[in-house]
């Protein structure tokens, strides 16, 4: 049991990466490629009138992947606990959630 709790770990620590990187890309393909199929809700279904709200959703996409990295690479410089880093990476992501969630609350208005 412990080996499988200990992959896990491993799994949710390599997910902080792979979601930072996802977030990279979308604030990339938004700011500097001007693709607004990107300026999305965390499902992906587009929000109206992107051109307005894409500041705001890459914004909200660099500072989240920024922080997630900032975690990671806690870990391993200061070896952060699993405790703290798992804590810390739960609210990135939902506060990234939320975030997103407000912005097309009020897309859709």
């Amino acid at each position: 049991m412990d080996h499988a709790f200990v992959w896990m770990a491993r799994l949710l620590y390599l997910g902080l990466f792979l979601f930072a990187s996802g977030m990279y890309y979308r604030a990339w393909k938004i700011a500097l490629g001007k693709d607004m199929r990107h300026v999305a809700d965390w499902r992906g279904k587009r929000i109206p009138d992107a051109a307005r709200w894409a500041p705001w959703i890459v914004a909200i996409n660099v500072v989240a992947a920024s922080m997630l990295v900032t975690v990671g690479l806690s870990v391993l410089i200061w070896g952060t606990a699993f405790v703290v880093w798992s804590g810390a990476a739960a609210l990135v992501l939902w506060t990234y959630y939320f975030l997103l969630r407000v912005i097309t609350q009020r897309a859709n208005r």
